[in-house]
Parts: structure tokens; sequence; C-alpha cells
């Protein structure tokens, strides 16, 4: 039953584009074959992250001041009114996760070929925030790069206990203060000594929120610990 189905899909999916043509989700224009969702002129306008860049540089710096961050990889730049900001608010806040899937597979491939890491951990929200929301964002990045790297999402290693306010219009110093204490490790702390973690964020600002929950990891015995995201927020030197 299941492939004739599958069999009259495959028959009616020429009428149905015809009469719902398939847009991109960012621009509305039309799709051609192949394209899927976002259309090739989109996905090109991004701005990608080089580690040539400033930004990249400074927060490299700041991070190993810190001491908890290994090393940290973002995918492209976030730029107000750009494709990113469009897609990632979609992420955030209107429940469309596969935008987050696909960063997580884009963001994937730029990581390094020789990145051996023992678990994906998402950056948790509170459960006041989760049960708002429905889902935690970060953890659909997680599922974009766990095809690729088919390494586990360990989503419950981490657990927020403060649920703090939003960072978007607060300052570094603001930030820093208001993520203070926000985590704490969920469960048996021997499942993170001597392993080596990949933390994800949709959104690197400042980096204050990676750098408390990294500082959990590597006060709970964690080997290294290292960040990604499938955004970056511009700093100027």
């Amino acid at each position: 039953m299941g492939d004739v189905v599958s069999w009259v899909g495959r028959r009616l999916q020429p009428l149905r584009d015809f009469l719902f043509p398939p847009l991109c989700f960012s621009c509305n224009e039309r799709l051609r074959d192949g394209e899927v969702r976002v259309c090739p002129l989109c996905w090109g306008s991004l701005s990608l992250v080089s580690e040539n860049d400033d930004t990249h540089k400074i927060l490299s710096g700041r991070f190993a001041l810190g001491g908890a961050i290994d090393g940290f990889w973002s995918y492209c730049y976030f730029e107000h009114g750009g494709v990113f900001q469009k897609l990632a608010h979609a992420l955030k806040y209107e429940g469309v996760t596969w935008c987050g899937v696909e960063f997580g597979r884009r963001l994937a491939a730029v990581l390094p070929h020789d990145l051996t890491i023992d678990g994906i951990v998402p950056v948790p929200l509170h459960t006041v925030r989760l049960r708002e929301r429905g889902y935690n964002q970060s953890e659909h990045i997680c599922r974009g790069i766990h095809e690729l790297l088919h390494t586990a999402i360990m989503p419950s290693l981490l657990r927020r206990v403060k649920n703090t306010v939003t960072q978007t219009h607060l300052t570094a110093d603001q930030r820093k203060h208001n993520i203070e204490a926000a985590f704490t490790i969920s469960g048996d702390a021997s499942a993170i000594r001597d392993r080596t973690f990949l933390l994800v964020d949709d959104i690197i600002t400042t980096g204050s929120t990676l750098q408390e929950a990294a500082a959990v990891l590597k006060q709970a015995g964690a080997a290294h610990v290292y960040v990604a995201s499938a955004g970056l927020a511009q700093l100027e030197k």
C-alpha cells in the first residue's frame, strides 16, 4: 500500500508544482528543479566567516584568554535585514526548524576534517523558555551537524538553571553578568571526564554564553571544548 501511495505522490507532484509553485522561503522567487526551500541566490548572499576576519581574531583571542574554549567556528555573519537574519528568526521564533538542520549541515562542512569529538552539545534553554517555545533551536543545528559527523547529540549533558533575560539588547558586561552561574551539569559527570565536546549555539554575539557553558564542562573534567554557531555578529576592533 505504501508503494502505491508513493507512486501516486510522484505522479501528482508536477501538478502540485504547477498549481502551487515552490517559492524561496527568503525572497519568494520561484524555485527551479532541484532547488529546495531557499534559492541559490539567497544562499549565495550570505557573508561566510573566515579565520582571517577581524571578528574571528577578536573572539579567538577572547576565548583563549578565558581558557574554557579551545577553538570555534561559525558559518556566516549576522547582517541586519539579510537572509540569515530572516532564517534565524524563523528558526528561533516561528518553528521553522528545517532552517536549523540546514545550517547545521553547512556548519559541519566548514569544520576541520581532522576534528575528533565525543559529543555534540546544544546550548540548553531554561525549562520555562523551552516550554514556551516547544523546542531548542540549537538542537536542530546539532542534528544537521550529526548528519555529517555521525557523532552523538547530547542534549541533556548541560542544564540551564538560571532563566536569564534575553541577551539581545544587553552590553557585553551586562551579558557576562546575566549569564553567570546559568548552567550546571545534568547527570553523571563521568560522561564528561577526559572527553571532547562541540558546544553549539545559533548565534555568537560576544561569546559570553558559550564561555560560561564551556567553563562548566571544563570544570567537570572535559579534555577539550570547541564551540560552533550558525551565525556570528560582527565585532569592531
